[in-house]
């Protein structure tokens, strides 16, 4: 895979990850203390596994949905029949790409403002073909229309302004290019005021309030203005039936944005 895509020579390399931002270490230093204390830290052997997570995996039953959402992605992705440049924004430890790139010969970037976490998936899943990349998307210089696919994976919840981001986003993409947004929480305004106070409440009780003032309910509102489609509903007939018979699927919504 190139780097000159981002034409990423030119920035100060840590561990194997480019550095395209000011790292700020304030919300990671917050964000793995949770993530400790929920036993969410995974060893490199564990990661090399997800989704598809191993019996020890106190999250097991999590990891099965979310396996669901990757393979039905991964056929997604299996009728595009070119060589993609595919951005994962709010990559976390690079499972997803990683996974990916076993199957296909894409180009994947994985960005973060996770130093921690993308240094460990550099190391774990080491190859030309991926790229980690530490970056804040507002302030990073990555120009327009360099991706055919962005994936945006259990990650909406930590930006602020839902709209702001995938106005940022979109430009880039390419004209013919795809924004999706995969396992993550999209409320109408009522259900998110519940949510807002469930999230307090857990981040109290675990004891990181701060958290809670860095997690954000973002609601079908704030998508009114762009162009998407559902590609998985969780409340389909289909689905409703697989739960009366105790098959759980995932709860979030797949959408795709275009331009």
């Amino acid at each position: 895979m190139s780097a000159e895509l981002l034409n990423l020579t030119k920035y100060t390399l840590n561990e194997g990850v480019y550095i395209l931002s000011k790292v700020n270490d304030n919300f990671e230093n917050t964000y793995l203390k949770v993530r400790e204390k929920e036993n969410r830290i995974y060893s490199d052997n564990e990661l090399k596994l997800l989704p598809f997570a191993s019996g020890s995996n106190l999250h097991k039953k999590e990891w099965d949905l979310r396996a669901k959402s990757f393979l039905r992605f991964k056929e997604y992705i299996k009728t595009k029949n070119r060589k993609l440049n595919i951005l994962d924004l709010g990559c976390g430890n690079g499972w997803f790409c990683g996974q990916l790139s076993r199957s296909f010969d894409h180009n994947f970037y994985c960005a973060d403002v996770n130093l921690t976490e993308l240094k460990q998936g550099r190391k774990v899943f080491n190859s030309e073909q991926i790229k980690f990349i530490y970056a804040d998307i507002f302030n990073s210089e990555i120009s327009i229309g360099l991706f055919d696919i962005i994936t945006v994976n259990a990650a909406i919840q930590y930006f602020p302004d839902l709209k702001r981001l995938i106005e940022r986003i979109l430009t880039l993409i390419n004209d013919n290019g795809e924004v999706h947004i995969l396992d993550s929480p999209i409320y109408s305004m009522s259900e998110s005021l519940n949510a807002k106070k469930r999230t307090m409440d857990y981040y109290l009780v675990l004891g990181f309030k701060e958290m809670a003032e860095n997690y954000y309910h973002h609601t079908w509102d704030e998508l009114s203005e762009f162009k998407f489609e559902t590609l998985y509903y969780p409340d389909s007939l289909e689905n409703k039936i697989k739960r009366l018979v105790l098959q759980k699927d995932s709860p979030f919504h797949w959408i795709k944005i275009t331009k």
